[in-house]
């Protein structure tokens, strides 16, 4: 029987908080001689018995694969209010169906795995994926999948039965506005102002980033526009003023936002090193403060949105660091990569 109260949630979240890595031993991970001492100091926690399990330091994403699902699981068995958790893990279902589509419409390969994170079924997808409309198109297979994906499905299928073309872009614009109206309209029937604030700050952020990249390649401000995402704070108005401007000045548009920082240091790392990995580390760790905030609250979904993005965090820090050790990667060049951490 699923538990009716935050507290319980909350009592379940706040003894599995002290097991979260530290930074302290994030850093003696960077500091280790090789991948396989990583792994070794990294034994030494809770992911003791996964790494034990390894057949070797290569395959760490099969234990990284392993704790993302335990920690799906341990949501679903605590949260009060599924529809509000699953917000944060839909973007894996999304991430699968944009795969399985630009398999089907554009014979782009298969990768071997896909998400389990997400909250449908993958062989539940992939049968949706693969089953045409019948002759009057009365039968729609995707009948089965929840609407917010189903309208843009059949939004797809109408442009490619027309001879109209799908491009990968036109895919991952269409599902990802599909994901964002489908969790805005969850926060506001829910009334969840937390929640509703997340997701404005991550599609601003999200709109920055896409600004940065069109405006590098050598775009105009109308491709721009097409794969911005609705629902943010950041008008138009203040996207097209930046986009107008060199990339030096380019964060003066949004001195009086609460992303200047971000965007500041963002483009100052790209213009040294030709690479948005800067920007993304400081967004994800805008975001991180923000959910920090609300993590000793007694009641709502606060602590239990902050748990399920730190431990998120958590798997992608450890990701960076074995990539990096795999790799021979100095750990100087590691630690610049490395996002802040929930404790």
């Amino acid at each position: 029987m699923r538990p009716t109260t935050y507290q319980y949630a909350i009592g379940r979240i706040r003894a599995l908080e002290p097991k979260l890595l530290t930074r302290d031993r994030m850093e003696r991970m960077v500091d280790a001689k090789n991948a396989e001492e990583a792994l070794k100091i990294l034994s030494e926690t809770e992911y003791g018995a996964k790494v034990s399990e390894l057949p070797s330091p290569h395959d760490y994403e099969l234990m990284l694969t392993k704790e993302l699902k335990d920690v799906h699981d341990f949501i679903d068995t605590v949260t009060p209010d599924e529809e509000l958790t699953d917000l944060f893990f839909i973007k894996h279902d999304i991430h699968n169906v944009k795969v399985l589509l630009k398999a089907k419409y554009l014979g782009m390969e298969e990768p071997e795995f896909l998400s389990t994170m997400g909250i449908l079924a993958i062989d539940k997808l992939r049968e949706a994926l693969e089953t045409d409309s019948d002759e009057d198109g009365n039968d729609s297979p995707y009948a089965e999948l929840p609407d917010f994906l189903r309208v843009s499905l059949e939004r797809l299928e109408k442009n490619d039965e027309s001879g109209e073309k799908i491009d990968p872009q036109r895919i991952d614009v269409e599902l990802d506005r599909a994901m964002y109206r489908y969790i805005f309209k969850v926060c506001k029937d829910k009334k969840q102002s937390f929640l509703d604030e997340y997701f404005k700050r991550e599609v601003d952020l999200v709109n920055i980033r896409s600004l940065l990249r069109v405006k590098n390649i050598g775009g105009d401000f109308e491709f721009a526009k097409k794969v911005f995402m609705p629902y943010g704070d950041i008008g138009e108005d203040v996207l097209e003023d930046a986009f107008d401007r060199s990339l030096e000045s380019l964060p003066e548009s949004f001195f009086d936002t609460i992303y200047f920082s971000v965007v500041d240091r963002g483009v100052k790392s790209f213009l040294a090193n030709h690479t948005f990995t800067e920007y993304e580390r400081l967004s994800q760790d805008f975001l991180l403060d923000y959910v920090k905030a609300g993590q000793w609250e007694l009641m709502g979904i606060q602590p239990i949105a902050g748990y399920i993005l730190a431990k998120e965090n958590e798997i992608e820090i450890i990701r960076i660091i074995m990539v990096g050790k795999v790799n021979n990667i100095p750990a100087a060049k590691i630690r610049e990569r490395l996002r802040d951490t929930y404790v």
